[in-house]
């Protein structure tokens, strides 16, 4: 059942490839943004809640360790930061007074069964503007109460947070957007050196896990990339995609696992990373250039780039969900808050499926054609053992929506 509800989407579906897609320009950069077409993908809509004025970031974990998946939704506008129970979705506050927060991270890094949050907030694009301020915050007893929030860094332009598990260690994982040398902004014509950081237990600490990443750098992702059942840090950027690994020696290595778009700087590299399996095999897509309007399938490192997408408009979020459980990821992308069209428009987020088991040709379906989905996250959120997709829209009403995997 789960396999046929694909093959019906599929007979009126848009297939998209490297050799269909190669010969074409990018989206314009003018007029209105557009729904791509395509059938639609194969769940339904929920809303969680509106009114995340700049809602920038969702995040699945299970907050009060009762088992179900919540959401905590950012608004990088609002003065609170919360979190929303499943499944009812009863708000809870989880800070406050954390001014224009970025990104957040959550990983039980105690063992109490309560995550902990790693938080940057302050942020903004002139290093000599942004405190880059980078907090952990841990539950009082109920996560439904206001938690302590004790501050650790402070980076200028600090922008992505993640958690990596690494021997025995988790570790926090702060990717700063810009160098603090910089004074103009994305452009970045010095191409400055921009740092990537590590913070351990119990006194979370800071190291430089590498200097060597220029200009913009975008997207972050932890997990084990090598099968080495360790974690690397993987980064996107404008001088491409790269996997940072902690040795058994304490020493980080840095290695580069593809250029990106080979156009000029600021148009080269990557803007966000993801990693799954396809066909039994590890791979991981991007979208491409810095905020562009490609998503790129890599099946291995050094590999050539398979560019499966080329119409997106502002591209932002980016997941996998196993949505059938074959064992092989679909992709979810889209597009954030975009100027084409007016400032508040809604460029939707789609959905690919592999057609073949090599992943050179991919099916686009629309998940959602009204939302400005500036992150998208992957989790079994309702509990039937089917994973879903949640997302945060970066445009009024600003709705944190979760979309119910409809297949059986």
């Amino acid at each position: 059942m789960r396999a046929s509800t694909f093959a019906l989407a599929a007979l009126g579906g848009v297939i998209v490839g490297l050799t269909a897609l190669a010969g074409q320009a990018p989206a314009p950069a003018g007029g209105a943004p557009v729904t791509l077409a395509g059938p639609p993908a194969p769940f339904a809509p929920h809303d969680v809640a509106t009114g995340l004025r700049g809602g920038y970031q969702v995040v699945a974990a299970d907050v009060n360790g009762d088992g179900r998946v919540d959401l905590i939704g950012l608004g990088s506008q609002m003065d609170e930061l919360l979190w929303y129970e499943n499944p009812g979705w009863t708000p809870h506050v989880i800070t406050r007074g954390a001014p224009v927060m970025i990104n957040l991270a959550a990983a039980d890094t105690d063992g109490d069964g309560i995550p902990e949050l790693g938080l940057a907030y302050g942020f903004g694009i002139n290093p000599a503007q942004s405190a880059g301020n980078l907090a952990l915050l841990r539950a009082n007893g109920d996560p439904r109460e206001p938690w302590t929030r004790t501050e650790i860094d402070a980076i200028p332009t600090s922008h992505r947070v993640r958690f990596a598990r690494i021997g025995d260690e988790t570790i926090l994982i702060n990717a700063p957007i810009l160098g603090a040398e910089v004074t103009d902004g994305f452009a970045d014509s010095g191409r400055h050196s921009t740092p990537l950081r590590a913070y351990r237990a119990p006194d979370w600490k800071g190291e430089t896990i590498t200097e060597a990443n220029l200009g913009v750098v975008h997207g972050l992702f932890t997990g084990d990339w090598d099968g080495d059942g360790r974690d690397e840090v993987l980064t996107a950027g404008y001088v491409g995609v790269f996997a940072h690994a902690l040795g058994r020696d304490g020493q980080w290595s840095r290695t580069e696992l593809a250029a990106g778009n080979p156009e000029e700087w600021p148009q080269s590299g990557a803007s966000d990373i993801a990693v799954g399996t396809l066909g039994g095999k590890p791979f991981f897509v991007t979208n491409e250039p810095f905020h562009g309007n490609q998503v790129v399938v890599y099946r291995d490192a050094g590999a050539g780039r398979n560019v499966i997408e080329t119409e997106l408009v502002n591209s932002h979020s980016l997941t996998l969900v196993d949505a059938d459980g074959d064992g092989s990821d679909e992709i979810v992308s889209g597009g954030t808050r975009a100027a084409t069209g007016g400032r508040g428009a809604k460029p939707g987020v789609y959905f690919y499926k592999a057609l073949d088991p090599a992943g050179e040709r991919w099916q686009r379906m629309v998940l959602d054609p009204a939302i400005a989905a500036n992150t998208c996250v992957t989790a079994d959120i309702d509990g039937d053992g089917h994973e879903d997709v949640a997302c945060i829209d970066n445009t009024q009403p600003w709705t944190l929506r979760w979309y119910e995997n409809l297949a059986e």
